[in-house]
């Protein structure tokens, strides 16, 4: 009896010693399984990478999950893209052009990390040998809540201006919203060079990245009015800032300049109240050291704080029709001396661009007058001896400059990306300009 239970014990500890192999077994061909597949797709995390496929809402309202950051981001190059997503039905793209929304990394001027967000539209046809040129659009302002972001594709949809010209010429598109637009992490520091610019970059890098787009590392930069102002810091800061990039040309139309002459009318212009009440609150909550007290009075504090961060340019510009200038500033805000520190930082012209630029300006622009262009032109032509082909269109206004030139635009970059000399007209009276034979009139 004692010896068929010892014989059963043995019999029961080999099957158990079977069964753990087989269990070892099948836990290490599921571990090495597990493996393989990680392998066989090159985004490891693409479900948090990518988000799913949706479709433009015209109806659509709020900020979508997309536009959330993950919690504790690890610390990346500026330019590194954290997610993306793809857009389908964007009114005014291309039929066979992909629309991506685009997460990425990008920098205070204080050199903390943020998340930042924009779009990306690759071309419908396929990639030259070398990878898409890229065009790093700057947007005009759209005001400096989360929701006045483009990449939402809200209410009217904002793309860049002649997209058709720039598809048809096989430029990816690439641009941000600007910090604190969609991802709100911060505020929009409205009209605040640096800022603009880094993202303007910073979005440039992240399109590079989307899975499945090539694209190469020759960019050209293109803004109009605010934007217009981003693209210039973006020429200015690309060399120390994003040198892996390879600028062919920088393009602002009807750029945002002249700030000193802007800020010395802050209390009695109320013609620019909606940008001057936007960029001297934005400032305010972005700058340590701005002296808010000695700028805005009680009841422009108590305005700015209530709707500069939460609405859009036009309900905003509707408002302050009951709060004029005077009521908004303090009568000596013009005379701080600190501001007047901080408009200068932020008119572009004081930093040597090294690619060719093309600045095209509507003779009946009464948004940014012609006077301020032709002074920036001017200044930057003889202080740091940009070359800089400056262009009057005759007729045109603030809104159909960039439309009436997004054909001699594209010509302009064609030429440049060719090798073409940059037509520099510096030295001559911009009403006489006719532009360079490659098609700017």
């Amino acid at each position: 009896m004692n010896i068929k239970l010892k014989l059963f014990k043995k019999l029961v500890m080999l099957i158990c010693l079977l069964v753990s192999l087989s269990i070892l077994a099948a836990c290490s061909s599921s571990t090495s399984a597990s493996k393989t597949t990680s392998g066989a797709h090159s985004t490891s995390a693409t479900n948090k990478f990518e988000f799913k496929t949706v479709a433009y809402n015209a109806n659509a309202s709020g900020i979508p999950s997309f536009y959330t950051p993950p919690a504790n981001l690890p610390n990346k190059p500026s330019g590194t893209l954290i997610r993306y997503q793809k857009v389908t039905g964007v009114p005014g793209v291309p039929i066979g052009a992909t629309v991506y929304r685009i997460m990425f990394y990008s920098k205070t001027i204080y050199n903390k990390d943020i998340p930042e967000s924009g779009y990306a539209i690759v071309p419908p046809t396929a990639a030259p040998t070398g990878g898409y040129t890229i065009l790093t659009w700057a947007h005009g302002t759209t005001g400096a809540a989360p929701i006045c972001a483009p990449s939402l594709f809200e209410r009217s949809v904002y793309l860049t201006p002649g997209l058709d010209y720039f598809l048809a010429d096989n430029y990816l598109i690439a641009a941000t919203d600007y910090q604190g637009l969609g991802t709100s992490v911060t505020i929009h520091p409205y009209l605040l060079g640096q800022s603009e610019g880094q993202g303007v970059l910073d979005a440039a890098k992240a399109a590079r990245q989307i899975p499945g787009v090539d694209a190469s590392n020759k960019v050209f930069i293109y803004g109009h009015s605010q934007g217009g102002q981003s693209a210039l810091f973006a020429g200015q800061l690309a060399s120390t800032y994003a040198p892996t990039l390879k600028i062919l040309g920088v393009v602002a139309a009807a750029p945002a300049t002249g700030f000193p002459i802007i800020v010395d009318v802050l209390p009695t212009d109320n013609a620019v109240e909606g940008f001057t009440v936007t960029a001297a609150w934005t400032w305010s909550k972005t700058y340590k050291n701005f002296p808010t007290s000695q700028i805005f009075t009680p009841t422009g504090i108590k305005v700015a704080s209530k709707y500069v961060g939460s609405v859009c340019t036009g309900q905003l510009d509707k408002i302050l029709t009951k709060y004029p200038a005077s009521v908004m500033f303090k009568a000596t805000a013009s005379k701080n001396s600190e501001i007047q520190k901080i408009a200068g930082e932020n008119n572009p012209g004081n930093v040597v661009t090294s690619a060719p630029m093309l600045v095209v300006q509507g003779t009946a622009d009464t948004t940014v007058l012609p006077q301020l262009t032709d002074a920036y032109v001017s200044a930057a032509c003889q202080t740091v001896k940009d070359s800089i082909d400056y262009v009057h269109v005759p007729g045109a206004t603030h809104g159909s400059v960039v439309k009436e030139e997004a054909q001699p635009i594209s010509q302009w970059m064609q030429a440049i990306a060719a090798g073409a000399p940059n037509n520099s007209t510096c030295a001559l009276n911009p009403n006489y300009v006719t532009g360079p034979s490659t098609g700017i009139s």
